[in-house]
């Protein structure tokens, strides 16, 4: 790393503690970011929420300058009214500004029914709210074979009695296969399916969930492939994470099977992308959190080759709504030619 990119990395590091000794007057709030937004008018027929996350970026090289940028800016209207909810979310800063349309049924006390556009029930970190994620940006496995939003339907019920300790959840969907709100690209659907877990043990909480999904594609979009895919896909994943007040360690195993059948590759060529991540975090108190990440994504694509990478974090939630988020991102064969991503969030 060269004299100047250090300077500029000590920069950014003594910014961001600047900015965390300052906010340090700041009541502690134990909440985490983004959980709830504000009713309008009574009952809950109405709430609003709104994220607003602004990036800076230092130190990368062979990729984008150095610089500025609006990560995120959504707003998002909510409610339920006798037993049925709905949720309307946008991002602005998106070239699809529409997230999520959906409503919700309840079937029964403990089975769900959700059809629209929303997040396919695949991957926890997926599944976790953009306001709470752990780091700036999800692992790189999960950006690549998650299924992301799509429009669908799923069922959801609790194969457990609320009584009990340990709450079994099981999911089923089918969706487009198309991310958005594109239409499906053949007679075909995908399908998903997901299970999870949560047991109390010991001091802390165990979430474990194991997801798995089949599609037939016609030129569908899936990153780290080519620019559109058609054939048959295969996805499987399990992922666990063990919690307690003051420490946490979580991973997952992302798989997939993708048979190309197209006019420009041969008949049942195969790719079988591959990855995890693995994540240890502290809680030094309510307000301050420093985690590391290690992760590998490897994509089976013709030139490329196994890539691990590590990730050091600290958030720093200085109320209900502000959080501080610092990241230094690198490659595991020369940790210190990585790039910082400083990040101020606005969540309500």
């Amino acid at each position: 790393m060269s004299f100047a990119a250090v300077l500029r990395h000590s920069a950014l590091g003594f910014a961001v503690l600047l900015v965390g000794l300052c906010a340090g007057a700041l009541p502690a709030v134990a909440q985490s970011p983004g959980e709830a937004g504000g009713t309008v008018g009574a009952g809950d027929a109405l709430r609003v929420g709104g994220l607003v996350q602004a990036d800076a970026y230092l130190g990368r090289t062979g990729g984008p300058n150095d610089g500025f940028r609006a990560r995120s800016a959504r707003l998002r209207l909510g409610g339920q009214a006798e037993g049925l909810s709905y949720v309307v979310q946008t991002d602005f800063t998106s070239s699809s500004a529409l997230l999520d349309a959906y409503v919700q049924l309840p079937l029964a006390s403990r089975v769900r029914l959700r059809g629209g556009l929303f997040k396919t029930p695949y991957s926890a970190e997926f599944l976790t709210p953009r306001p709470r994620i752990r780091f700036a940006e999800r692992a790189r496995v999960v950006n690549a074979l998650a299924p992301n939003r799509q429009a669908g339907v799923q069922l959801s019920g609790d194969l457990t009695a609320e009584a009990r300790d340990a709450q079994v959840t099981a999911t089923l969907g089918a969706f487009n296969g198309t991310r958005g709100l594109s239409t499906n690209d053949n007679d075909h659907l995908l399908y998903l399916g997901r299970l999870t877990g949560a047991v109390p043990l010991g001091p802390g909480t165990l979430d474990v969930g194991a997801s798995g999904g089949y599609s037939i594609d016609d030129q569908a979009t899936i990153p780290n492939t080519a620019s559109s895919f058609t054939g048959t896909r295969l996805l499987v994943q399990a992922d666990a994470q063990y919690e307690t007040e003051r420490w946490l360690v979580a991973g997952a195993l992302h798989a997939a099977d993708l048979e190309h059948d197209g006019p420009t590759v041969p008949e049942t060529e195969a790719q079988s992308p591959v990855g995890y991540y693995a994540t240890a975090g502290l809680n030094v108190d309510d307000r301050h959190q420093v985690l590391a990440r290690l992760e590998g994504y490897d994509p089976d694509t013709p030139g490329s080759s196994p890539d691990d990478q590590l990730v050091l974090g600290y958030n720093y939630d200085a109320s209900s709504v502000l959080r501080v988020v610092v990241n230094y991102k690198a490659s595991t064969e020369d940790v210190a030619d990585g790039f910082f991503t400083g990040r101020l969030q606005v969540a309500f």
